[in-house]
């Protein structure tokens, strides 16, 4: 799960980002603000490694954990090393990256530039499209203006040789997800926003197992999320989101929601939830796949994703019926 204090903003993209500025040249990354309204960062991508341009996800909040959105930042990016973050490094050239909320939330008129939200304000990530050229250890500088005032920020993160959850190309994991027609399976287990003993909602995401599907050779798009008890209270917008799509697109392919927990009080995760996220003692959500007729895993979206970012692979999908 991600921090709690995970804000957030989604953006333009960049070229293939070699994780750093060359040996010399650039400017060399300075620490973060220690003022209570200074900014700090943290890396929104759960599985980043190596290899083709991919999203890159950061979230802004102050030091005093409050979120910052609109507008946009300058990012740039260095690599530390590759088997330890150690420095100094290099800045790279700067990237520009513009807020973009999560699925539901309008931006005010006006807000135009980087801003501190109140606890319900707008959140969302920041987005960049762009890859790593090596594994190891890398950071990324963020400079902002907000409120009018000059902040910076620098945090690292890992990039992997592979990726850790089931990436494009993949086989997708035929897996048996709780549904509504599972014998023994709980409401809540099904969904966790019936946890309070009513219906379980959507009920068009809890027909079918990822297994029946690929079975029928059917393209499908997965969400694992458990809109209720999400950290970063990302997970029910886009569960939502992923249901508009499923109204819009049935007959194109099946949509199917796994929800995370099978008992959240007991700590105990649904099984098809882990063999498909749970990485290196994490089960980070929410996450989407797009898998192809063929079984393949054809595009995914962690964290945070916007209906402009997956309805066009849809649209391409023939028809099929439902």
């Amino acid at each position: 799960m991600r921090s709690r204090a995970l804000a957030g903003l989604i953006a333009a993209s960049f070229v293939l980002v070699a994780c750093s500025g060359g040996g010399g040249g650039g400017s060399t990354a300075a620490s973060g603000d220690k003022d209570p309204s200074g900014l700090s960062a943290e890396t929104a991508s759960f599985d980043l490694a190596a290899g083709p341009p991919g999203r890159y996800l950061i979230g802004l909040f102050t030091n005093d954990q409050r979120g910052v959105s609109f507008g946009s930042i300058q990012l740039q990016f260095c690599f530390l090393g590759e088997a330890k973050a150690s420095g100094p490094c290099h800045l790279g050239a700067p990237v520009t990256a513009t807020f973009l909320p999560t699925p539901g939330v309008d931006i005010p008129p006006g807000k135009t530039a980087p801003d501190v939200i109140s606890p319900s304000g707008p959140r969302g990530v920041y987005e960049a499209q762009g890859g790593f050229d090596r594994a190891g250890f890398c950071l990324f500088h963020v400079v902002a203006t907000v409120a009018g005032k000059q902040r910076q920020a620098d945090a690292s993160f890992q990039v992997l040789q592979r990726h850790a959850v089931p990436a494009v190309g993949d086989a997708a994991i035929p897996v048996d997800n709780p549904t509504v027609n599972t014998p023994g399976a709980t409401p809540a287990s099904i969904d966790s926003r019936a946890a309070a003993g009513g219906l379980v909602p959507d009920p068009e995401l809890h027909q079918s197992t990822i297994a029946q599907a690929l079975a029928a050779h059917r393209p499908t798009v997965v969400v694992f999320s458990t809109p209720v008890y999400c950290q970063s209270r990302f997970c029910g917008p886009i569960t939502d989101m992923v249901d508009e799509l499923a109204k819009a697109y049935g007959d194109r392919a099946t949509f199917i929601h796994v929800e995370i927990w099978k008992d959240y009080q007991q700590q105990t995760a649904n099984k098809a939830a882990t063999d498909w996220i749970f990485r290196n003692d994490n089960l980070n959500e929410p996450w989407i796949f797009l898998i192809g007729a063929d079984g393949k895993i054809a595009a995914r979206w962690d964290n945070v994703v916007t209906r402009a970012e997956i309805e066009p692979s849809l649209q391409q999908l023939p028809v099929i019926g439902k």
